[in-house]
């Protein structure tokens, strides 16, 4: 298990708008910027399967899953297909505004701009930085920033 999910980086800033990327779905399906819904709030959360912080994580979040029926939910991990779906089956996240995405590059740490597991963060329905969060973060923290 991964206990010390920082990576070695110093403070990393986040982007202020979501850049372009390109990752896989569990389908093997392309997602890039121009998938997300542009109607939704998104909450992307970047995840590791073995790392505790990010299990508790995934656990506040579906414990308070209806407070975030209106907003895009995108969680991200460079693992393999397997261990995305196992994390996904294993804390029940099956609602239709969740999509599970692989980072095959190992790209999305610095283009997005976080440094460490879990890193949430919130952007607008225009793909504009609301907030980041690092570490394990309460819903109650996050719920402010929400629009």
């Amino acid at each position: 298990m991964i206990n010390a999910c920082k990576t070695q980086k110093p403070e990393v800033i986040a982007v202020k708008e979501i850049p372009y990327f390109t990752f896989y779905t569990l389908n093997s399906e392309r997602f890039t910027k121009d998938s997300f819904d542009k109607k939704r709030t998104k909450l992307i959360l970047y995840f590791n399967s073995e790392c505790d912080h990010c299990a508790k994580q995934a656990k506040w979040l579906r414990k308070e899953i209806d407070l975030f029926s209106d907003l895009e939910l995108t969680f991200i991990s460079f693992e393999e297909m397997s261990a995305i779906k196992a994390f996904r089956d294993k804390h029940d996240f099956t609602q239709p505004n969740i999509t599970f995405l692989q980072d095959a590059r190992l790209t999305f740490a610095n283009k997005f701009g976080v440094g460490e597991f879990p890193s949430i963060l919130l952007y607008s329905k225009k793909g504009k930085l609301i907030h980041k969060f690092e570490g394990e973060t309460r819903v109650e923290n996050i719920i402010p920033y929400m629009q």
